[in-house]
């Protein structure tokens, strides 16, 4: 039997999306990617069917139809990974 997961944590959000934690909170801050708060700690939680919403570079969406966004299309994208504090990972 093949059970599909409904929940996912940040961490396996941000790894379901092929991006960093940073990303999905920031997404969530926007109100670009709904996030649901349980128990008394509050822990974030996301729906699959919302993940599968957010526009994903793994050639994912692409599949599906929808197009991939780049930095060019969207400010946000290009502040996200354009910027001083993320050059870092430009090296990886």
């Amino acid at each position: 039997m093949v059970t599909t997961k409904e929940w996912y944590t940040v961490e396996e959000a941000a790894e379901y999306l092929c991006i960093s934690r940073r990303t999905v909170y920031k997404l969530t801050r926007e109100g670009r990617l709904p996030a649901y708060r349980i128990g008394q700690e509050r822990h974030r939680r996301f729906r699959k069917e919302d993940l599968d919403k957010v526009p994903r570079l793994d050639g994912e969406t692409v599949k599906r139809g929808v197009p991939a966004l780049t930095a060019k299309d969207d400010p946000i994208l290009s502040e996200l990974w354009n910027n001083d504090q993320d050059a870092v990972y430009d090296q990886i």
